[in-house]
């Protein structure tokens, strides 16, 4: 994890002094095409360190880094591994603001890699200086006219464009981002590949741009978030004002769940535990490139969307029913329109259309071309509707130009989200996409995918509301003075009824005697489970016997049960067996938690019992939401008919389950030494509170 001293990054962003070493006259070179760029940004201070010419392109060379004046802002390093560290130091002596290592074969690639970078880490920190890189395509500041790359770069400012900021680990996923974002004439701030971030990382950079006036989103590809509690004070930030955050983050990790002791832990992996703390703070997690583009695309240009649907309006009467399976395919419904839409339309439109959404006006438009228009200000001035796409079939280019020119009126000014679809392949007008993105709405071919988009603008407007929604305040934090590891269920429960958990009424018994006094206490039938640290999946070994029914049966259990664990752990404590009292059947569920070393607790929901591992019907949430949240989240399990009832049969208590979880939450932040909890099952009921048949704890060193 690396340190939060990434240096002052702010020195690269906006450098007024430039060096360049390893410069050479050759095209081709990485320092010649780097000092390229500069020229063509029209950077006026740059210097030039080169062994072999005495001149590049004109301009004079120093042979020597120690040769080049203090306090340079930004030197950019164009030089091979090997002499990358010995650069790193001359920079550090010379005072430079910060440095860009484009080589590549640092910590990504071998041990001797591995250990230079960690040469030039501590070099780099001991200055207190910013390093992008190594294994980075470098950067571009576009409001301001500063590149640092070897790449091809671009000199287009975004002047009156809301715009985005690039960050990526990928050199490859900036360039497709900040290439496509131009192809589809809206705004790019700033383009930063990070690469191995040997010192200065995306959340370095992403501080700048929170803050930035000139960026109205953030585009983030990582591969790991090396800081995630700033990741997320910063996304918080961004929320609060108004700039989406977008993130593409690969890696979904199977090793974290095969190793994790509880059900909680092997259903709640790395990937799991950061999309649901993400998204606490309105984070907006994608799969895939397109829909990376395009929810940067339309975060970009609609940062405030509302959580509405949007209209759809279209000359295809197929599309009717494609725009409704697509919307219910990602999620949402398409709103119905309000009655003065209803009537607005009905005005203008022939007979025999039906006035809905999806709206088709009919092949009439292409005889009164006024009705695309007048049916795309109706739907816009429509208050329920989010927004507005508009799907339309090709024709020959020059239809298309007529469409659009018909279209385009209803849309200027308007603040609602539109998007504008050609369907289908056939070739427009090679003029149309841009009259239309000139709008700022954006321009696709696929109204699948402008379907998708405003699936995340809807998305993003409903977190942006959940995350406002306050959150549990913070328990006083103790620690349990328990020996770390794996704890048998009944120190579990023992817990949890200190906490007002209701468990099964029952007792730890030491020996055969003392389980059927238990017994006969609680009354027969009854439930007799080996008690031991080293064996928590008490079921998998034969360690749970329902249903004993007398003092004879207990005796035999008591002793087969004890066997076997012994023959198939002989190293194994056991502390006893408990005695349970037989419960009433009811829903199954799971209620746990788990303390991800870099995010933090998270607590997890949904179906249990034996259909845990099968049907994965879980949500993961931060362990400090609220009450409203939770049963917002409980809504969206496969489950929720059952929890709430259906067809007749009742629910269960829902107040009783949130709580429930609400108070493993407050555990999990309030003992610092729990790392997983594991309730399974969780037996819950309409009219009485959850009974937990099952706990299980693990815990760290505090």
């Amino acid at each position: 994890m690396t340190p939060d001293n990434g240096g002052d990054v702010g020195r690269l962003l906006r450098p007024r002094s430039v060096a360049v070493i390893g410069v050479s006259d050759s095209s081709g070179s990485m320092g010649g095409r780097a000092l390229q760029n500069l020229e063509n940004f029209g950077i006026e201070e740059i210097h030039l360190v080169s062994r072999n010419n005495a001149t590049v392109r004109g301009r004079p060379c120093v042979p020597s880094i120690d040769d080049l004046p203090e306090g340079i802002d930004a030197v950019i390093i164009a030089l091979p591994r090997s002499g990358v560290v010995e650069a790193v130091a001359a920079c550090a002596r010379r005072k430079v603001g910060g440095v860009v290592i484009f080589a590549a074969g640092f910590a990504e690639a071998d041990d001797e890699g591995r250990q230079l970078q960690a040469q030039l880490t501590a070099i780099a920190r001991g200055a207190n200086m910013a390093v992008l890189g190594p294994n980075t395509l470098g950067m571009t500041n576009y409001i301001d006219g500063i590149t640092l790359a070897f790449g091809p770069a671009r000199k287009v400012t975004p002047k009156g464009q809301r715009a985005v900021a690039i960050l990526a680990q990928s050199g490859a996923m900036m360039g497709s981002t900040w290439m496509s974002a131009f192809a589809r004439n809206y705004g790019v701030a700033y383009a930063v590949a990070t690469g191995n971030e040997a010192v200065s990382g995306i959340e370095d950079f992403m501080a700048h741009f929170v803050d930035d006036p000139h960026t109205s989103a953030i585009a983030v590809f990582a591969e790991q978030l090396r800081q995630p509690q700033k990741f997320l004070a910063l996304a918080r930030r961004a929320r609060l004002a108004s700039k989406p955050v977008i993130l593409m983050h690969p890696g979904k990790s199977q090793a974290a769940r095969d190793s994790a002791a509880s059900h909680t832990g092997a259903l709640s992996g790395d990937h799991e535990v950061m999309r649901a703390m993400v998204a606490s703070e309105a984070v907006i997690v994608v799969e895939t490139l397109e829909e990376f583009l395009d929810a940067s695309e339309f975060l970009t240009r609609f940062p405030n969307p509302l959580a509405a649907g949007p209209a759809v309006m279209s000359d295809s009467g197929a599309m009717r029913g494609l725009a409704l399976d697509y919307a219910d395919g990602h999620g949402f419904a398409l709103p119905q329109l309000a009655d003065q839409t209803s009537e607005r339309l009905r005005k203008v439109l022939p007979a025999f259309a039906e006035v809905s959404n999806p709206l088709d006006i009919t092949a009439q438009g292409l005889k009164e071309m006024q009705l695309y228009g007048d049916a795309a200000a109706a739907l816009l001035a429509d208050p329920g509707c989010g927004g507005l796409l508009i799907a339309v079939m090709p024709g020959s280019p020059e239809v298309g130009v007529i469409k659009a020119d018909a279209i385009l009126p209803a849309l200027d000014g308007v603040q609602k989200p539109c998007a504008y679809v050609v369907l289908g392949d056939a070739p427009v007008d090679p003029g149309l996409p841009q009259r239309i993105t000139s709008r700022n709405v954006p321009f696709l071919r696929s109204s699948e995918r402008a379907l998708r988009a405003f699936a995340t603008l809807q998305r993003y407007a409903r977190l942006k509301q959940d995350a406002a929604v306050p959150r549990q305040p913070a328990p006083a934090v103790a620690a349990l003075n328990w020996q770390p590891g794996t704890q048998a269920e009944h120190v579990g429960k023992a817990l949890l009824r200190s906490l007002g958990v209701r468990t099964p009424r029952g007792g730890l018994a030491a020996d055969a005697d003392a389980a059927v006094q238990i017994a006969t206490q609680l009354g027969w039938p009854v439930v007799l489970k080996i008690q031991s640290a080293a064996l928590p999946h008490k079921t998998e070994i034969g360690g749970v016997m329902l249903g004993i029914a007398n003092p004879d049966a207990l005796r035999t259990a008591w002793a087969e049960m004890v066997a076997r664990a012994q023959a198939l752990r002989p190293d194994a404590v056991v502390d006893g067996c408990l005695v349970e009292e037989m419960i009433a059947p009811g829903l199954e569920l799971v209620v746990g938690g788990r303390r991800d070393a870099h995010w933090g607790p998270v607590v997890l929901f949904g179906l249990g019992g034996v259909w845990i591992e099968v049907l994965r019907d879980v949500r993961l949430a931060p362990a400090d939401l609220s009450a409203q949240l939770i049963r917002q989240e409980l809504g969206k399990l496969q489950a929720h008919g059952l929890i709430e009832g259906h067809r007749g049969q009742p629910g269960i208590s829902i107040d009783e389950l949130v709580a429930l979880i609400s108070t493993v939450g407050t555990m999990l932040r309030a003992h610092p030494d729990i790392a997983e909890i594991d309730i399974n099952p969780l037996i819950a009921y309409p009219d009485q509170p959850p009974i937990a048949l099952d706990a299980l704890i693990v815990t760290a060193a505090p």
